[in-house]
C-alpha cells in the first residue's frame, strides 16, 4: 500500500511541475485583489499569481491537515469509550454467569440430596 501512496505522490508532484513549466508565462503575470464593502476598501499588494495560487494551496492543505488532525482526536476518544463499554460489558457477563451457575448448582445439589433421601 505504501508503494501505490508513493507512486500516487510522485505522480502528483510530477503533474505539477508539467503544470508549472506550461503556464509559466500566465504564472508570472501580476494580480492585484480588491475587496469594497462600501463603507471600507482593501487592496492587496501587487502579486504574481504563482505566488496566490502556492499560498492558496497551502492554506487548503493545512486546512484539511487541521480537519483530519480534529477527526483522528474524535476518532480515538470513541474507540477508548468503546473499549471502556466492552470493559463493563465483560465484567456484567462474569457476574451473571456467575450467577447463573451458582442458581445451576443450587437445585441440583438439593434435587440430588432429594434422591438420596427418597
Amino acid at each position: 500500500m505504501s508503494y501505490v501512496k508513493a507512486f500516487l505522490i510522485g505522480l502528483l508532484a510530477l503533474l505539477a511541475f508539467v503544470f508549472t513549466i506550461e503556464n509559466i508565462e500566465v504564472l508570472r503575470q501580476t494580480i492585484q485583489l480588491r475587496l469594497d464593502l462600501y463603507v471600507f476598501k482593501l487592496e492587496t499588494a501587487p502579486l504574481e499569481l504563482w505566488v496566490l495560487v502556492t499560498l492558496s494551496f497551502t492554506l487548503g492543505a493545512v486546512l484539511v491537515l487541521l480537519y483530519f488532525v480534529y477527526d483522528h482526536i474524535k476518532q480515538r476518544q470513541m474507540i477508548r469509550q468503546l473499549r471502556q463499554n466492552v470493559e463493563i460489558m465483560g465484567m456484567e457477563l462474569k457476574r451473571a454467569g456467575m450467577a447463573v451457575n451458582s442458581t445451576n448448582e443450587s437445585p441440583n445439589t438439593s434435587a440430588s440430596s432429594m434422591k438420596s433421601q427418597g
